[in-house]
């Protein structure tokens, strides 16, 4: 049985994105939550890929394309970071996993982040190379543990576990399951089996929308401080694409924008700008319908407006939020 027949089995909703068909939803969104919340929900996210770094030069080439401080990170452990262009913009996003021998990156963009680690070798001794036949799946609420022993002995937090044709993370609330893809409908058959929920797309947005979790709809194309991704910058490592710009930032702390909730009278557009009194003040990232709060949405807006001011998307009134959104 393949991943989409298995999708297709639990009755999902299909939805288009790019290039690819997501898994949506399964009919009850709201259980769906439920399970991202409070029990085990697994979620598909084969749209991403894999690029693998191997050679001498892998560690001191990759600490030089990103944010993190990649020379420090001991094997058989991840981290998430992000890769920036000249301006200090986040141009790509990916987790990675040191698996001693190599580098794996995910990223929802890996065919484009391995042309760009293509264009930037010199004289590195690195091997570039987009690994083909691996799915990427999701593991996540309050009763993952449970759940997860049954693929086998599982990682620490921010650790990973290798297995055969499974690589394994986990973070501080649930798994990242990278899994080959002969294997992969095995080892998710084996997880609905033992109490795991499908959950499509549509909970995981709106849960972390309520959660004021950033992705690439709130952050392709700023600066990470802006969208609470400044935990992925160290500014104690040398010189990156972008590390001028990240260092003027922690020395005056001159921002612009932070990443704030929009609490809306109707649906609000994703990608739309934000105006108070006349004056664009920001704009809107993802766009969600939560059953406990109505249209809400993340924005990146000025840092002069605060919880409760009015705003205008469209001609229609927003309410600034706090994250995260009660």
């Amino acid at each position: 049985m393949s991943l989409q027949a298995l999708h297709e089995a639990h009755g999902v909703t299909w939805r288009t994105q790019g290039e690819q068909e997501i898994p949506w939803n399964y009919g009850e969104v709201e259980a769906e939550l439920e399970a991202l919340r409070y029990g085990a929900a697994l979620l598909d996210f084969s749209e991403y890929g894999l690029v693998e770094l191997k050679g001498a030069d892998r560690s001191d080439f990759l600490h030089n394309q990103c944010t993190s401080d990649i020379r420090r990170m001991p094997e058989g452990s991840w981290l998430e970071t992000v890769f920036l262009n000249a301006r200090g913009q986040i141009e790509h996003i990916g987790l990675v996993l040191h698996l001693g021998e190599s580098f794996w990156i995910s990223s929802p963009s890996a065919k484009a982040l391995a042309q760009r680690f293509r264009k930037y070798i010199v004289f590195d001794q690195v091997e570039v190379k987009e690994l083909e036949g691996w799915q990427t799946l999701r593991l996540q609420g309050s009763k993952v543990e449970q759940v997860a022993k049954r693929l086998g002995p599982l990682p620490p937090r921010w650790g990973l576990q290798k297995g055969d044709g499974l690589v394994m993370t986990r973070d501080e609330v649930g798994f990242w399951l990278f899994a080959s893809a002969a294997q992969a409908p095995l080892f998710a058959k084996m997880l609905l089996e033992n109490g795991a929920t499908p959950v499509g797309r549509e909970a995981w947005q709106i849960w972390r929308v309520e959660r004021g979790q950033a992705d690439l709809p709130e952050a392709l194309g700023e600066l990470p401080q802006e969208v609470g991704w400044e935990g992925r910058v160290s500014y104690k490592k040398g010189c990156y694409l972008g590390q001028e710009i990240m260092a003027r930032l922690e020395a005056r702390g001159n921002t612009r924008y932070q990443l704030m909730g929009l609490l809306g009278q109707k649906e609000i557009p994703a990608g739309a700008e934000v105006f108070r009194e006349g004056k664009r003040v920001g704009r809107v990232g993802t766009a969600v319908e939560s059953p406990h709060l109505g249209a809400v949405a993340l924005a990146l807006l000025r840092k002069e407006l605060a919880p409760g001011d009015q705003v205008q998307i469209e001609g229609w009134s927003a309410t600034v939020s706090a994250l995260p959104m009660q």
